[in-house]
């Protein structure tokens, strides 16, 4: 499993962005560590009302969520990256979309 999002951004003592984290494309050292990092960025988007426009999301991070969530991540963050996602209604697409625009910086919009 590797993923472009493992490195923190960088705050003084006073709270202050001083440098946001480079995207590395690096291995994950395992599902959990990765996970608890997914749960962290998945507070901070329910935490920014700015940006969810009031619905916040209550996800379960499975395995397999976490893998789908790695892959839409990836495209995203790549140049002129697109990805299709098929599947059937309800079963977390639009969601996982929105967190990795989310955790890659990316703006989501929807036709």
């Amino acid at each position: 499993m590797f993923a472009d999002f493992q490195r923190d951004d960088e705050f003084d003592e006073y709270g202050d962005l001083v440098a946001e984290a480079p995207f590395v494309y690096e291995a994950c050292p395992d599902l959990d560590t990765i996970r608890n990092r997914v749960i962290k960025k998945l507070d901070e988007y329910n935490g920014t009302p700015s940006i969810n426009k009031g619905k916040t999301m209550n996800l379960v991070i499975f395995d397999d969520a976490l893998r789908h969530l790695l892959r839409i991540a990836r495209v995203c963050n790549s140049p002129s990256g697109s990805i299709m996602l098929v599947g059937v209604g309800g079963s977390g697409k639009q969601s996982l979309t929105r967190l990795s625009a989310y955790i890659t910086k990316q703006l989501c919009r929807q036709i």
